[in-house]
């Protein structure tokens, strides 16, 4: 049997839990629909994600499904919404067979899922479109496919239509319903397809069929479906569209498994999500099933396996990341690294929201680090680092919701008692555009001894590098010790704040007359005091900003206006939406941000959506009140 992964992705509340609940009962995996107010669904059983009704973390099932075009097993994975569990939505893309990407059907398509659908575009991944709702915006989808065919850059292929009374024609199952304006957006991208149906127009039915096979793999077909995951209207159809679409093309690898997550269970204890790219024989893994933990030892191409930590006592695996791939040594279960190029880069980013926790009581701190390392093993968005003047530990996450949910879950089934800090957000100071040349020289012992007097040009840069070049040849010890002080004084400016945005330039060195012992201390001394000099007047302080989309009830809009105000918050747009919302953008600050997702809840009693992006980086980010 053929396995087949689907991602099912979107912005935050736009349904992707639910649908995957209607999948797995349409499957026969459950025989009835959990609810997300109720905390019953098969996909979000961590205590925060039940108490906050979203997505904390991706969830893997396994179904087999039985379509007109064959019985395939299909490996679902119901992916986050929110931006800051972003990590566990591209860790998985090396994974994924087909993409759903489901969209509300009452706004535009949001900016989570505009993210995520560039991000599906880049891997190349088929992507097949349901739009989600329709139960309660059956004629107010027309936005939604105008703003996605303005990211896709081509029209969507709207493959679902009314039909007679309340039900819905889908195109797999009634092709002939459709018009030949529809078949022909299937099949124009392929020249040879274009060319049968000129000479032959009675195919046209067929060759739209296999255009919409292949299309999407491709990359050419972007097919849309509708309907509604609450009722099941258009799920079994979105389905039976899985099957028949053809898979992503993968390009060649010699790794026979990538690391898709880690995780902890009861059970099972340590363990990593596998996904299998090729067929492999007499190896000992498990079935990724909570109800099967059966070893098997033989893989199917693109099937997901279940690997414990531990069980290989020739590797440290324990270290092993998502995103590495891992290649199977010969005679063994034995699995090693062959490439961590995803895992690079998600150690380089830098995340400016942070807590300073410490224990109640001092002989519990290694009981705490425990659990931050658990949490940090499992999601490597968290960072823990031990302060080594005050002994306090310092958890870094990806933004506030991040943080709130770290802690949150090492607090869970223990009595013991750790103090929190508030938030902390990162600020530094950033050095303002201008050029000045400057004579560094520091003397000492009544003037008996000199640096010698340094020529230099200070100057800001492009981004937030600190560079500094040698337009002179110099003595290797000179040379470092500059270097050295230079670093030294960008590490606090005017504000005391790291300074970023700095560079030196270096023209020319005289030395004093007398060259002693304490000269080279001199010269360092002059470097550091002559460029923190520099810094009054001429730093601004910076922080990370933060992107915010609301959707209010247009009654409610006044009021969230006048907080956002109060955060001094730009707004950058308003539009009117259906069903009576309105929907805002803003940027502002991040440490003006902080609580604004509860207050929002609390001025629109529950109902008000939010979804925010922190960054910083060159070109991304807050100028704050000096």
């Amino acid at each position: 049997m053929n396995y087949r992964t689907v991602g099912i992705f979107a912005h935050i509340d736009s349904g992707k839990t639910t649908l995957t609940e209607r999948i797995l009962y349409e499957a026969g995996k459950i025989s009835a629909i959990g609810s997300i107010e109720d905390g019953t669904t098969e996909s979000d059983q961590l205590k925060e994600e039940i108490e906050r009704g979203i997505s904390i973390r991706s969830t893997f099932h396994s179904l087999k499904w039985k379509s007109p075009f064959g019985e395939i097993h299909l490996q679902i994975i119901d992916t986050p919404g929110h931006i800051d569990f972003r990590n566990q939505v591209t860790d998985l893309l090396p994974s994924i067979d087909i993409a759903i990407l489901v969209l509300d059907g009452g706004s535009p398509v949001q900016s989570q899922a505009r993210l995520v659908l560039e991000e599906l575009k880049q891997a190349k991944l088929p992507v097949l479109v349901f739009i989600n709702k329709l139960d309660r915006f059956r004629e107010d989808y027309l936005d939604t496919l105008v703003s996605l065919e303005s990211i896709l850059g081509v029209p969507a292929s709207e493959l679902f239509q009314r039909s007679n009374g309340d039900t819905w024609d889908y195109f797999l199952s009634k092709p002939d319903l459709f018009s030949r304006q529809v078949m022909e957006s299937l099949f124009y991208w392929n020249d040879d397809f274009l060319l049968q149906s000129l000479e032959n127009p009675n195919q046209s039915i067929s060759l739209a069929l296999e255009g919409l096979r292949l299309g999407p793999s491709h990359s050419t077909i972007y097919p849309v479906y509708g309907g509604s995951a609450k009722t099941g209207e258009g799920v079994r159809e979105l389905l039976d569209l899985v099957c028949f679409v053809e898979s992503r093309i993968r390009p060649k690898s010699n790794a026979d498994f990538t690391i898709l997550s880690r995780r902890e269970d009861s059970e099972v204890g340590k363990y990593f999500v596998l996904y299998s790219q090729r067929n492999i024989q007499n190896i000992n893994l498990r079935l990724l099933e909570p109800e099967n933990l059966t070893a098997i030892l033989r893989i199917q191409k693109s099937q997901l396996v279940l690997f414990p930590v531990g069980e290989d006592p020739n590797y440290n695996t324990d270290s092993y990341l998502p995103g590495q791939e891992l290649v199977l040594e010969e005679g063994g279960i034995g699995l090693k690294i062959v490439s961590l190029p995803k895992a690079e880069e998600e150690e380089a980013v830098f995340s400016p929201f942070s807590m300073t926790l410490e224990p109640e009581e001092s002989p519990d701190k290694e009981f705490w680090l425990c659990r931050l390392k658990n949490l940090e093993w499992e999601d490597p968005g968290y960072k823990v680092e031990v302060s080594e003047e005050t002994g306090q530990m310092n958890f870094r996450g990806r933004g506030e919701l991040h943080l709130d949910v770290g802690v949150r879950r090492i607090l869970e089934s223990t009595e013991k008692k750790l103090q929190i800090s508030v938030i902390n957000i990162a600020k530094f100071e950033r050095f303002k555009k201008m050029s000045h040349k400057v004579a560094l020289e520091h003397s000492a012992f009544e003037d008996q001894r000199s640096s010698g007097t340094l020529i230099a040009v200070l100057e800001d840069t492009a981004d937030f590098s600190k560079q500094i070049a040698f337009e002179v040849s110099l003595p290797e010890e000179v040379k470092h010790l500059v270097e050295t002080a230079f670093v030294e004084s960008a590490l606090r400016g005017f504000y005391e704040k790291e300074v970023l945005g700095l560079k030196l330039r270096v023209l020319g060195y005289h030395p004093p007359t007398e060259v002693s012992e304490s000269t080279l201390t001199l010269l360092k001394v002059a470097v550091v005091a002559g460029v923190r000099a520099m810094f009054q007047n001429n730093t601004e302080l910076i922080g990370p900003l933060t992107e915010v989309e609301v959707v209010v009830d247009a009654s409610h809009l006044g009021v969230v206006l006048s907080d956002l105000n109060r955060r001094h918050a730009k707004i950058v747009s308003i539009e009117e939406e259906v069903a009576g919302k309105s929907h805002l953008k803003a940027n502002a600050s991040a440490e003006n941000m902080l609580g604004f997702s509860g207050a929002l809840r609390n001025m629109t009693k529950g109902i008000g959506i939010s979804w925010e992006r922190t960054a910083f980086t060159s070109e991304f980010y807050a100028v704050l009140k000096e």
